[in-house]
């Protein structure tokens, strides 16, 4: 029998991963070789490059004799152009590279960069229909398979639930997109979907999930280092980004994937929905993702639907009306199920030991403008604004 070794090449780029060779022992042939063809183009390019160069260099520039009416012109300076920026109007950015604010009041996500990519296109109205039912597919084709914890052998929801938290501090702590937060969950849920993982590997995943999505979504994702700091140096550069690797490998490279809040966003815009509905439809939507079980049996798409029809019904509003029905392409009928769960959630969040999400939802940052507030109690406004009632959706619809 013949037996082969692998062998680890060095390699100094953190970024590689690592590349290992088949060697055979001495005196043995290995049983296969691989042949690599050499291009034509590169082939093609040799031939080229070998060619002599002529030494004759008279022959390749010719003297360009141009009429005297030309070089006679006379050259005009340069003027210098002066802007007086006085003539702007003083809320005009139109022709401005940036904007400030200087107004303090936060706007909606709608109208900020948090807005997804797939709800930026869903604003494009001559493509919309095409662009959301391109959507609806990509979400039934990328979801992971919602009873995977069974297979499981060594972890649970609960420990899930807890990873879930965690990242929604290191996104708030490295102030990431809330859509990097979203493709991370949907990363490590369809990984697990086919991986079986051991407990101590979990952290592990999630920080490559969160690196991964974070190099997706953001501008400036953090470095590798940031995220082995952020797991107290438990795993070194080199397993991130061997993990980052296997992910990688295993989702086939399809990052692209909708998510609840690209929905969300969408709906928001395309019917108008106030922004105390939004933030509430966001804050049920970042709690669903800490229980994978029941929530991934449900697609994100009827899930933003949900998350908007229970927001609308606890701020008194017409749970879904037909605008809504139209663009999602749901009745209420269909959505009750989930409707039912996350006003299960909901109630019960404050008894939950994962508290980031609600803390995360107590700043100012996620809180509307104060005009929108009609019907609002002052004191919600000045802490958490979420409406502290149980809303009974059942009893309503």
């Amino acid at each position: 029998m013949t037996i082969y070794i692998l062998q680890e090449t060095s390699s100094e780029d953190e970024n590689q991963c690592a590349v290992y060779k088949v060697t055979s022992p001495k005196g043995q042939k290995a049983a296969f070789t691989v042949h690599e063809d050499k291009l034509v183009e590169e082939n093609a390019v040799v031939q080229r490059d070998s060619k002599p160069v002529a030494s004759d260099v008279n022959n390749k520039v010719k003297s360009i004799d141009l009429p005297a009416t030309i070089t006679n012109l006379h050259r005009q300076p340069l003027q210098e152009i002066v802007v007086k920026y006085d003539t702007f109007e003083e809320d005009s950015t139109e022709g401005s590279p940036m904007s400030l604010d200087k107004s303090g009041v936060l706007v909606s996500p709608i109208k900020q960069r948090s807005k997804s990519a797939q709800g930026l296109l869903l604003d494009v109205e001559e493509y919309r229909e095409e662009i959301y039912l391109y959507l609806r597919e990509a979400e039934a084709r990328h979801r992971p398979k919602p009873g995977y914890m069974k297979k499981q052998q060594d972890i649970t929801y609960s420990m899930r639930s807890i990873l879930v938290d965690w990242l929604v501090e290191v996104a708030e702590e490295y102030r990431l997109q809330t859509e990097t937060l979203y493709l991370a969950v949907s990363y490590i849920d369809r990984f697990l979907s086919y991986m079986s993982v051991v407990r101590a590997k979990l952290q592990l995943v999630g920080t490559a999930a969160m690196f991964i999505a974070a190099k997706y979504e953001e501008i400036y994702p953090p470095d590798v280092g940031e995220f082995v700091y952020i797991t107290d140096d438990t795993y070194t550069k080199k397993q991130v980004l061997r993990m980052e690797h296997l992910i990688l490998k295993v989702l086939a490279f399809d990052l692209s994937v909708p998510t609840t809040l690209s929905f969300i966003t969408s709906f928001s815009s395309s019917t108008d929905l106030p922004e105390t509905a939004m933030f509430l439809a966001m804050y049920l939507s970042e709690l669903s993702l800490l229980e994978a079980d029941p929530y991934l049996q449900y697609l994100p798409s009827e899930l933003a639907s949900s998350c908007i029809a229970l927001a609308r019904h606890t701020l008194d509003q017409e749970a879904w009306p037909e605008d809504l029905e139209n663009a999602a392409g749901y009745k209420l009928e269909d959505l009750k199920p989930c409707i039912s769960h996350l006003n299960q959630t909901y109630s019960n969040a404050s008894t939950y030991p994962q508290q980031a999400i609600r803390e995360k939802y107590k700043t100012n940052r996620h809180v509307a403008k104060p005009k929108t507030f009609q019907g609002v109690s002052k004191g919600v406004v000045r802490t958490l604004w979420i409406p502290l009632r149980t809303a009974a959706f059942h009893e309503a619809y």
